[in-house]
């Protein structure tokens, strides 16, 4: 039976590349959510500053700059559905790697105890043997 502690140990490097994956694209979707969070906290301290400071030519100037802000919070937020979508398939890769990797080891496994178990027998079977060949030259004697 083949050894399969060199499988193992490249499943194991891809589980590990596959989180790797994952895991950077998560912290894209900090990065994603951040500036999205960013962005409405100027736009709520704009507006308390043009609450407390009401003036026809700041409230003109509000309004692009809301438009502007809101235009890439629509941009970040579609960010953030891609990245969701990709965060999704490299979840999935993560648990099929995972799921391959434990297979192979249960295979290994279970091969170990194969043999362990068919070592165990042949042993058993030889002392056996000696034990009967040791009573057959008692009886001889």
């Amino acid at each position: 039976m083949a050894d399969l502690e060199a499988l193992i140990r490249l499943k194991r490097h891809t589980v590990e590349e596959r989180q790797k994956i994952l895991a950077e694209i998560f912290r894209q979707v900090e990065v994603v959510e951040y500036r999205k969070k960013e962005l409405l906290e100027r736009l709520d301290k704009e507006r308390k500053a043009l609450d407390e400071n009401l003036n026809i030519e700041t409230s003109a100037y509000y309004g692009r700059f809301e438009g502007v802000i809101r235009s890439n919070v629509e941009v970040l937020d579609g960010e953030l559905r891609k990245l969701e979508t990709r965060v999704q398939i490299a979840q999935e890769e993560v648990r099929e790697a995972f799921a391959d990797m434990k297979r192979v080891e249960i295979v290994h496994k279970r091969r170990q105890e194969e043999e362990a178990q068919e070592i165990k027998n042949k042993e058993s079977q030889e002392m056996d043997e000696i034990g009967i060949e040791g009573f057959m030259r008692k009886e001889e004697f």
